[in-house]
């Protein structure tokens, strides 16, 4: 390997998911790193291959999706330089479950699975950007499941087998999270616990506030979040807990306070928020009396997040 390409794949890695690793850890990847030159059409790899490498795009244009056994086939991406795939089976430990194809002459360098897994092990930060990742592609598969279901009850003509597959990859990736999340996403959900859980009322909560002692959380879904929320307050509505949590409480002290708040009608709701960041470990969780609606007819800040 000539310097001019040790130094363009160093380039690589820098513009990559690796891009936070230490400099000389970027040095040795790149002389591990595994060239492959694939042909317009040519495959990468196919369903139910094994996960032995995960890629990154030099140049070119690869295709990912996936085929029905009636052969018809459904795009899921497409990928240029700088990207990467074959991850989701290295981090499920299982086979691949998509197809990825070149669109035209394509350079790919491979990082092998047995150094993959070595470097997720030792930089928690790295295995932190693949769950963002992964975050990324539920909130995108979600998305894609409400238009498929939007479609399906709009046009006949759309297959009920294609609306079972996007639930099928929605619950694939949401398994292969569940395993790779190092909280580890119970599947029978903890029941709250009222007792354990005080109220607090508006005014008091107002005074830790302006105080900066207090995490106001936010326990409504996005979109009411979106309309009007106290100002500063974090986003965390039930579905989402758990990626909301592994991204922004892990580094919390676990005495600070926190007070949790929704709407009238969502009480129960918010009251579940509350008792599980009490089973996570904080002792001082307080659910506010009268939700969004008292504070702000107390005249309290609130804020509403811009569109863009």
């Amino acid at each position: 390997m000539t310097d001019a390409e040790s130094e363009n794949r160093k380039d690589l890695l820098r513009r990559s998911i690796f891009r936070d690793l230490p400099p000389g850890e970027l040095d040795e990847i790149s002389q591990t790193l595994q060239s492959r030159v694939v042909q317009p059409n040519e495959f990468v790899f196919k369903e139910g291959d094994p996960a032995d490498a995960f890629y990154i795009i030099g140049s070119g244009q690869v295709r990912v999706f996936v085929r029905h056994d009636n052969r018809i086939e459904r795009e899921l991406s497409v990928c240029g330089p700088g990207e990467h795939f074959g991850e989701l089976a290295l981090l499920a430990g299982a086979t691949h479950t998509v197809n990825v194809e070149s669109l035209a002459e394509t350079h790919l360098i491979g990082l092998p699975k047995e150094r993959f897994d070595r470097l997720l092990r030792d930089y928690p930060d790295l295995f932190r950007n693949f769950v963002r990742e992964m975050r990324r592609w539920l909130l995108k598969d979600r998305e894609i499941m409400e238009d498929e279901a939007n479609l399906l009850f709009r046009a006949p003509r759309v297959s009920f087998f294609d609306f079972l597959l996007v639930i099928g990859v929605s619950v694939l990736l949401a398994i292969t999270f569940n395993i790779s999340n190092p909280y580890g996403i119970p599947f029978v959900p903890e029941r709250p616990d009222v007792e354990s859980v005080s109220s607090i009322s508006p005014s008091a909560a107002m005074r830790d506030y302006r105080q900066g002692e207090t995490l106001i959380v936010d326990a409504m879904p996005k979109n009411f979040y979106r309309k009007r929320h106290i100002k500063g307050a974090v986003n965390m509505p039930m579905a989402l807990f758990d990626i909301v949590y592994l991204m922004n409480f892990p580094e919390e002290d676990k005495a600070k306070k926190i007070v949790v708040y929704g709407n009238t009608i969502s009480r129960p709701y918010d009251l579940e928020i509350a008792s599980k960041l009490v089973l996570r470990g904080y002792s001082d969780v307080k659910l506010m009396d009268g939700g969004l609606r008292a504070w702000e007819a107390n005249g309290y800040p609130v804020e509403e997040q811009v569109s863009k």
